[in-house]
């Protein structure tokens, strides 16, 4: 017979993960309470090419802190239907309300998600980028738990304690692809234009920055 233990089963957390690099340091710090899920849900990612080097770097990531990754197919009609209620949404600049409603859609099929599967708490790795409204998707992300209960959202801010540098340093380490835009074909013609700033030193050894063109 097995000895009796009082320790408690940490509880349950289901991951949206945007990509490896973001997933690098929530994982790993989210690993010392939660157990940790992570999916794949991104149908914004354009082209193909681009969601699968994506998709293969949040596994390195899994496989690399041995928790499970699951997926869910992208529906790019969906997305469309989604972001398409931002008026002028194919000419809104990186940040706009076409990024507002893309974040929203993710964030909330992932707490669908976790309440589906009986996961106690989400989160997404969105949460992390330095390019993001971090106020902003706190509140989205609370609203769609408390669509979805009993699911919850964790008390964590994951841009403390040199985060997004922490998670530099990760990629770099794991030689994990990084890219050099957002994710939607939008968002990709808009910052070839100079309309939307652009990150640069995509690749493992490189270092994330903004660069916004002034056309000078």
């Amino acid at each position: 017979m097995a000895p009796a233990t009082d320790r408690a089963l940490p509880p349950r957390l289901l991951l949206h993960t945007c990509c490896g690099p973001c997933a690098t340091v929530v994982v790993e710090r989210l690993l010392l309470e939660y157990e940790v899920t992570m999916l794949w849900y991104n149908p914004n990612l354009q082209p193909p090419s681009e969601y699968r080097r994506r998709q293969e770097a949040a596994r390195q990531v899994a496989e690399h802190f041995h928790v499970e990754m699951v997926e869910v197919a992208p529906d790019h009609r969906d997305w469309v239907k989604w972001v398409s209620q931002a008026p002028g949404w194919r000419s809104q600049p990186e940040g706009g309300e076409r990024c507002k409603l893309c974040c929203a859609l993710r964030i909330t099929r992932t707490a669908q998600e976790a309440a589906r599967r009986g996961f106690d708490y989400c989160d997404t790795t969105l949460r992390l980028s330095p390019h993001k409204d971090v106020d902003l998707l706190r509140r989205i992300l609370h609203a769609a738990c408390a669509d979805n209960p009993p699911v919850k959202a964790p008390a964590l801010d994951y841009r403390k304690r040199g985060g997004f540098q922490r998670s530099v340093k990760l990629s770099r380490d794991l030689g994990l692809y990084r890219q050099d835009y957002c994710g939607c074909l939008v968002g990709r013609k808009l910052q070839a234009e100079g309309r939307s700033p652009r990150l640069t030193g995509s690749g493992p050894s490189g270092r994330i920055s903004v660069v916004r063109d002034t056309g000078a």
